[in-house]
């Protein structure tokens, strides 16, 4: 039984348009090969022909958007991991050092970019599944409807969980392809759009594999909702597989269907793995933890500014390797939170079960020159509620490292947890902004959501909130 789900860029000068493979599973083994030639004839652009390229489009443009390509444009799973704990800045441009230290300015180049990247996505994601809908011969046997509600479901939750509350949702007009000014939706009602699009995607699912990931995009944005909804998150996850995996899968043909985490870090090292970022980070590579293999090679490798030292991570070592969006094991660590909430000591249960499995474990090619550590022993319960709120957080830190997962949790712990912006985000307090022992310069800000870009004060319906945006609402 296969229980991943891959989704495959490609693009192809000529017509700009993406051909792909998709496999999908959980349950069930099909793919899908479509053919992409440089000019494609007008009835290929018409009717039940026209799917492949819709589908095609909708999966290059949400992979560009999330993962980045090969160092040109990074995705928001990068961006957010420098705001985070996760990653350290270890190169020279001003922008991203903006969001590394958390002092963002909404006249930022480089997430004004990620930020157009996410609405292309989400268009093509929302208008591609109607279209794909309205041209497919059949709604019982056509997948990739489904497909597409659940990415666009995606994309509104990385808006929900990593940008100040009151996001413009603007759209295109579908004849003139001219610009629609749209309404800001505040988190919750981001949030709500997400379960929206898994509502839809549940409804015209027509595999186990496109279910789950249903499943694990409405359970995620309930657990943004509030502890009043973790209880409905996990019984929504309770027969996802753990196993159960949908992933972005690249190849190095073109720049832009390679993994964009990848580059950034091991390749052209404007990101680098780091210890306790801004003291009170995670330790992601002093744990030795089998979850984070990593490297430094040579033993004196700098990143692109030539003076931070440079840490490169083994999760995802080719630039060709897949990088997971919903998996199984996001699905338990849901259930261990719902447990932990209501006091159940089976919270604990579903994390060791998940540390003893070692087929869960990022596999990393023989030979390959990663650090790659000791299987993972079993977790005790370290007594208070707020001990044991850390445990649980640190094992979703590690499971889902690099997943775009930690700056919703961060957010989280602030808003559900009542934890404080110094004592989560990397820095807090106005510590000196240090990366792996190098001095960059300044100290952390406070930021802890990304502003709306400064270009969108042209939109009528839209009023700024920067700076006043510090919050987690």
């Amino acid at each position: 039984m296969n229980n991943t789900q891959r989704m495959t860029s490609r693009r192809h000068g000529g017509a700009g348009l993406a051909a792909m493979v998709v496999v999908l599973a959980a349950g069930c083994s099909d793919s899908l090969v479509v053919e992409n030639p440089d000019i494609l004839p007008p009835e290929a652009l018409q009717g039940a022909a026209a799917i492949p390229t819709i589908h095609a489009g909708i999966i290059g443009d949400f992979s560009f958007a999330v993962v980045g390509d090969a160092g040109g444009t990074e995705g928001i799973i990068s961006v957010t991991g420098s705001i985070t704990d996760e990653l350290g800045n270890s190169e020279t441009f001003p922008t991203r050092k903006e969001y590394d230290i958390r002092t963002m300015l909404d006249n930022n180049g480089t997430l004004t970019t990620v930020f157009r990247n996410l609405h292309r996505a989400r268009r093509a994601a929302e208008r591609g599944a109607e279209q794909i809908k309205g041209a497919a011969p059949s709604l019982a046997t056509e997948p990739r409807i489904a497909e597409a509600y659940n990415l666009a479901g995606m994309i509104y939750l990385y808006l929900a969980e990593a940008y100040c509350s009151g996001v413009p949702i603007s759209d295109a007009d579908p004849i003139s392809g001219e610009l629609v000014f749209g309404p800001s939706l505040s988190t919750a009602q981001l949030l709500a759009k997400a379960i929206e699009f898994a509502d839809s995607a549940l409804k015209y699912s027509v595999s186990a594999g496109q279910t789950n990931f249903a499943k694990i995009v409405k359970a995620r944005a309930f657990m943004s909702q509030g502890k009043t909804q973790f209880g409905a998150a996990a019984a929504l996850v309770a027969d996802v597989p753990t196993t159960f995996r949908y992933v972005t899968t690249h190849t190095n043909a073109q720049n832009r269907q390679w993994n964009g985490v990848n580059a950034f870090i091991n390749q052209f090292e404007r990101f680098s793995l780091v210890d306790f970022d801004g003291t009170n980070g995670l330790d992601f590579m002093a744990a030795h933890d089998p979850r984070i293999p990593w490297i430094r090679t040579p033993a004196n490798d700098f990143g692109f500014d030539g003076t931070t030292p440079q840490f490169d991570q083994g999760i995802y070592p080719l630039e060709t390797t897949s990088l997971p969006i919903a998996t199984g094991i996001e699905a338990r660590l849901i259930e261990a939170e719902n447990l932990l909430s209501t006091g159940d000591a089976g919270w604990l249960t579903k994390l060791n079960d998940l540390r003893a499995n070692t087929a869960l474990y990022p596999t990393v090619a023989p030979g390959a020159p990663y650090q790659v550590f000791p299987n993972l022993a079993p977790l005790t319960d370290p007594g208070t509620p707020a001990a044991q709120e850390d445990l649980l957080f640190r094992e979703r830190a590690f499971w889902l490292f690099l997943t775009g997962h930690r700056m919703g949790d961060l957010r989280r712990l602030i808003r559900e947890y009542g934890r404080t912006e110094a004592a989560t985000f990397p820095g807090g307090g106005g510590k000196p902004y240090i990366i792996n022992g190098n001095n960059k310069g300044g100290s952390f800000g406070t930021d802890v959501a990304i502003p709306i870009p400064l270009e969108e004060t042209n939109n009528p319906q839209y009023t700024p909130n920067y700076p006043a945006c510090k919050g987690v609402a």
